[in-house]
């Protein structure tokens, strides 16, 4: 748990003017929690520290430690409220309607302190989406204002990693049953519900190595970012069943398996991945995905160089870190809230230029040409491969994310295609739980899924660390 900001944290000075302002502002239980915990500046550019104390919230630049704001809280019988603040005055003696702007803008921007700043509200999207211009531009005027609103910083992902994480796993368990049946097969009798007892002796709803690995991850991005754990995480998943969801690991892949056991063997994780050519299955490509919330403050250059390190734990060759980070730039565009097939074409040009730039070789870009030079969507299913190859996989993930327009459809079309059912259904699925939400993966399925509370409680614990760290 990240400690709360307090008085003690940065020097502070009372306020002088204090100027009520009415205003009516209702919040949860979990929002309450929030604003309790305050923020702590995170930069030079961050211009607020905020504290709670005694039902009492203040607001100061730490820069100067001047006062503000200041609000209390009222406890109600169904939550808590602020009804009014208090705003340091900075001069009575100006016009009265001179007055009456800054007020106005003090209730506004106040407001936005609390949404934005200890909330974790994405303000820039709410404008963005409503197509509000001429208030993006007078907000990003407020000389006050500094990084904040284009920042990810202070935003809480926390649905959104639910959705990321439950997608995965959801997606995993659709495609247990079914592994390894082949298109044909499944064309007889389609997927179309959660089922157990196929390919492997295990109930409804249960994940395989998929989601566990990502668990092992996103388990780890809970503390810190650290290669060594994220490995140790793998290790004990292999050997001692951590974050399976039986008790029992199976499914495990044998490039996977080797990089495991040379990790065991005290092999830096860096280093344990093959890097050979015919070192691409899609082993890495399946459980990347909670990266994305470590790497949502980093520049395009060292998303990049994180996204390789992951990958390099079992899968070094570039074409598997390429991958990996083409899945990550997609969701990364998704998380901004911009349209599927607008970000499919981003990347078409966006990700030639950025890999040109590093040196990646040619040939290596080339291997993904049906997404970098072609409109994949337009190719029929007999042109989709959904084997364990990891650029098949992507190209097969992508295919039913732009095929489909909601989350079901995504995943069943994503088993369907027979093979590495589980796969090709996990990486859909927490591309598709990102873009369509929580609540637009099935209940019945998230009800089924085997360790949801402990996946649900993982996403909280990671949000939380998110939302007061990075």
């Amino acid at each position: 748990m990240i400690k709360p900001a307090t008085r003690s944290s940065w020097n502070t000075i009372p306020m002088a003017h204090p100027k009520r302002i009415v205003i009516q502002l209702h919040f949860t239980e979990k929002q309450f929690k929030k604003l309790k915990h305050g923020h702590m500046p995170r930069g030079m550019e961050d211009k607020w520290f905020i504290f709670y104390e005694d039902y009492w919230l203040y607001f100061h630049r730490p820069s100067t430690g001047d006062a503000m704001y200041k609000a209390q809280i009222h406890e109600e019988e169904n939550g808590y409220a602020i009804r009014e603040f208090y705003a340091n005055q900075r001069s009575a003696s100006l016009p009265a309607e001179v007055i009456a702007k800054i007020e106005e803008r003090d209730l506004e921007f106040f407001s936005f302190l609390i949404s934005r700043v200890l909330l974790g509200e994405d303000v820039a999207q709410l404008y963005i989406k409503k197509n509000l211009n001429s208030d993006i531009k007078q907000v990003a005027a407020w000389f006050y204002l500094g990084h904040l609103l284009h920042s990810k910083q202070g935003i809480d992902f926390t649905d959104k990693i639910k959705a990321v994480l439950t997608g995965v796993a959801v997606g995993d368990a659709l495609g247990v049953p079914v592994e390894f049946k082949t298109r044909q097969e499944i064309k007889k009798n389609p997927v179309t519900d959660m089922m157990g007892y196929g390919t492997y002796p295990v109930p409804p709803g249960t994940f395989s190595d998929d989601s566990s690995m990502s668990f092992c991850l996103a388990e780890v991005l809970t503390e810190k970012f650290d290669l060594n754990l994220i490995g140790k995480n793998f290790v004990k998943w292999y050997t001692r069943n951590y974050w399976t969801a039986t008790g029992h690991a199976f499914d495990i892949g044998l490039a996977t398996r080797k990089a495991i056991e040379k990790i065991s063997e005290g092999v830096s994780p860096d280093l344990a991945g093959g890097a050979d050519v015919s070192s691409n299955g899609n082993g890495s490509l399946m459980r990347i995905a909670p990266l994305l919330f470590y790497v949502i403050e980093n520049p395009v250059e060292e998303r990049f160089e994180i996204t390789r390190q992951v990958s390099s734990i079992t899968h070094r060759h570039i074409r598997s870190v390429i991958a990996c980070f083409y899945y990550l730039e997609f969701a990364y565009q998704l998380l901004e809230g911009r349209d599927k097939l607008e970000i499919y074409n981003n990347l078409k040009i966006g990700m030639p230029e950025f890999l040109n730039s590093i040196s990646i070789d040619p040939n290596e870009i080339a291997e993904f040409d049906r997404l970098l030079k072609q409109n994949i969507y337009e190719l029929p299913e007999n042109k989709i491969s959904s084997g364990g190859y990891v650029v098949h996989t992507l190209e097969a993930c992508i295919w039913c994310l732009l095929k489909t327009d909601n989350y079901r459809d995504a995943v069943l079309r994503a088993v369907n295609l027979g093979e590495d059912t589980d796969t090709t259904a996990a990486v859909t699925g927490g591309l598709a739980g990102l873009l369509y939400g929580l609540e637009g993966i099935p209940e019945a399925w998230r009800k089924q899924l085997a360790r949801a509370d402990d996946i649900e409680n993982l996403a909280e614990r990671l949000g939380e660390r998110i939302f007061y760290d990075y």
